[in-house]
């Protein structure tokens, strides 16, 4: 049985006053990817800001490799957070900062025996893997929104993490752009990294999926293996897989099985 990499316990969120997260409970195991997926506005991006311990809830508790994150120091955090990426649905880059600054800064936080040369090093190299082309020396407002989420990609990926979040990492990239983050995710993959990825995208949950979480309004419908999912026979849980994966021929004889139950 697989270790876990992220436990949510009773957790719930609220904003703006309107509770958009109700008592869910997951686990994400390591060395797997899971995909979680549900109809825009359903708390697919709240949860991995929680579970990341970006955003704290306001019940329950979530615990990253055994350690309860709201009952430990700031330097454990720090050190979990070494070893952490995320992309972020919007980019969510630092408007003052050019490229360079925003993909360097987490490297000075967490890598100080890095020289100069090594950051600007790994910054040109990470950017050309993710195919951005332009100016390392432009701020995000000079920036497509399809070269901000490529930066963000970036950003996520240039400390090596074992453990990666991502949140929609192929809206607003141009078809290019998603052949080379599709390519680079499915090796992210391969080498065994922990993968928590919100999408829509029927493509990516088709190459990656070990898992998946499927969420309604808050709350947690199902959650597993792919076959295990793929095969509920919860309706809301069938309407939501049929709207997203039926794009796609991958998992083909599951939906199909799916269709023809409901």
């Amino acid at each position: 049985m697989a270790e876990i990499a992220i436990k949510m316990d009773r957790v719930g969120a609220i904003r703006d006053e309107t509770k958009i997260l109700f008592d869910v409970n997951l686990e994400f195991p390591h060395q797997q990817t899971t995909v979680v997926m549900g109809p825009s506005g359903c708390g697919k991006s709240t949860i991995l800001k929680i579970a990341a311990g970006i955003v704290p809830p306001e019940q329950g508790d979530v615990y990253i490799d055994g350690y309860n994150i709201n009952r430990i120091s700031d330097f454990r955090l720090n050190q979990l957070r070494k070893s952490h990426g995320f992309v972020f649905q919007d980019a969510a880059l630092w408007a003052n900062q050019t490229v360079t600054q925003n993909l360097s800064l987490p490297l000075q936080i967490h890598f100080n025996n890095f020289s100069r040369e090594d950051i600007s090093r790994r910054v040109t190299e990470t950017l050309k893997l993710c195919g951005y082309r332009d100016q390392e020396n432009l701020k995000p407002d000079q920036l497509s929104a399809g070269e901000r989420k490529i930066v963000s990609f970036a950003r996520a990926i240039i400390g090596d993490p074992q453990l990666i979040f991502m949140d929609d990492p192929t809206i607003s990239v141009d078809h290019e752009g998603v052949d080379i983050l599709l390519q680079i995710i499915k090796g992210l993959k391969e080498q065994k990294r922990t993968l928590i990825v919100a999408t829509h995208d029927p493509m990516l949950t088709s190459m990656i999926a070990d898992n998946l979480v499927v969420l309604k309004q808050g709350k947690v419908l199902a959650s597993g293996s792919m076959a295990e999912v793929t095969r509920s026979a919860d309706r809301e849980v069938i309407a939501i897989l049929s709207d997203v994966l039926s794009q796609t021929s991958t998992y083909a004889g599951d939906i199909l099985d799916l269709l023809g139950d409901s």
